[in-house]
């Protein structure tokens, strides 16, 4: 018997996405960017965008589009390292920190819609088995 462990980790990330998306449509923001401003807020509200691209483990061009677009809707603002002009310094708006709670809020509803009827046992195992099929795909 075979199972589609793929498909249905897609299908749960592509409601995950939808659900989120739609909790911020009305702020502008997309779950993508959202993770940038929480990863932003964690670093004290001022980092790189090369830890961000660590952070997200994707590409510069990505992490470009998104930082341009969060700073054009005034939720970042940006500056280049006067020590190393290589690194762009990114921060957070009033704008930006102003939603930390109700970003926290909606994350906390999305980990306990995810996890209902699991006890905390189970939600223990899960989570070692998702970190073991990521390390798995990972190189």
């Amino acid at each position: 018997m075979t199972h589609d462990i793929g498909k249905l980790l897609k299908l749960i990330n592509d409601r995950l996405k939808t659900s989120f998306d739609a909790s911020f449509k009305e702020k502008d923001l997309t779950l993508s960017q959202t993770r940038v401003l929480e990863f932003i807020h964690m670093r004290g509200n001022q980092t790189t965008q090369k830890e961000i691209e660590e952070y997200l483990e994707v590409s510069h061009p990505t992490v470009t589009g998104i930082i341009s677009r969060l700073e054009k809707n005034g939720f970042l603002s940006c500056y280049f390292d006067p020590d190393d002009r290589r690194n762009k310094i990114v921060c957070n708006t009033e704008k930006a920190r102003m939603l930390n709670a109700f970003m926290a809020e909606e994350k906390n509803r999305m980990e306990h819609m995810m996890i209902v009827g699991l006890s905390e046992t189970e939600i223990g195992e899960l989570f070692r088995m998702l970190q073991i099929i990521y390390g798995n795909i990972k190189q």
